[in-house]
This record gives C-alpha cells, structure tokens and sequence, in this order.
C-alpha cells in the first residue's frame, strides 16, 4: 500500500543540489524539521492538502511561511507533479517546484530558480535538490 506523505518524509535524508551543496536534512512526526548545512530548523505541517514550512528565527520574526498548495497525501501522487510555492522562500527559489522519485531518490527541481549570475560557468538557471533516505541503525 502507497505510503501517505506525512509517514514518507519522516526520517533522516542527505541532500545534494546540483550547486555542490550538502547536508542532512531529519523530518519528525511532531512538526520539527532541522538541516545540518546553515544549521537551519524549523516546523513543518501538512494539513487539507497543503504543506506549510516555517524556518525558526526567520519565520517567527513576521515573515510568511511558505506554502505548497494542492499537496495530494498519496506519495506516489505527491511525488510526481509540479506546484506553485507561495510566501517566505519562494522569493528565493522561484515560485514553481517539480517533484519527482528517481529510484529511490526523491528528487525537487526548483524549475524558475536563477542565481543571477548570468555569463559565469557556474550559473544555474534552476536548483535541483535529490534527496536519498539515510538507513536507520539497527
């Protein structure tokens, strides 16, 4: 049976961009998500459909979280389509993301992303992010 999105997310995952950066990113079932990379934390909620993401210092400070509407809770749907971000960091990630699974990767193409620096070799015109389940200990 297809898992829901909540129950997938949970656990611990490396993440890479396609900017050479990386890290370790956990999601608990209480709401808390934190990053090893910045050192980011924050909450996460799913509710009707629609995932909410706040960052703690940031988030709290009066800023909008950021939102991904229209979510299905089935993964196998969730992960293979592509949304409209809204608030906080779509200002910086572009306002469209695709989700997609590659084996048993999941893989997040911030589609609209730019980092502004046109004519560099290192200029990407979107953030891919892939992320991979770390085992849990036995």
């Amino acid at each position: 049976m297809e898992k829901a999105i909540t129950a997938f997310a949970e656990g611990s995952w490396r993440f890479t961009t396609n900017t050479d950066i990386e890290g370790i990113l956990t999601i608990t079932s209480d709401g808390q998500w934190s990053e090893t990379r910045l050192g980011l934390s924050g909450r996460w909620e799913y509710d009707a459909s629609r995932l909410t993401v706040t960052m703690t210092g940031v988030d709290s400070e009066g800023t909008e979280p950021y939102r991904i509407p229209s979510v299905p809770e089935p993964t196998k749907e969730a992960l293979s389509r592509e949304y409209s971000l809204q608030g906080g960091w779509a200002v910086d990630l572009g306002e469209k993301v695709k989700a997609r699974r590659d084996k048993d990767d999941v893989v997040l193409e911030f589609t609209d992303f730019s980092d502004g620096n046109a004519g560099s070799p290192e200029h990407v015109e979107s953030l891919v992010f892939t992320l991979t389940r770390l085992k849990e200990a036995p």
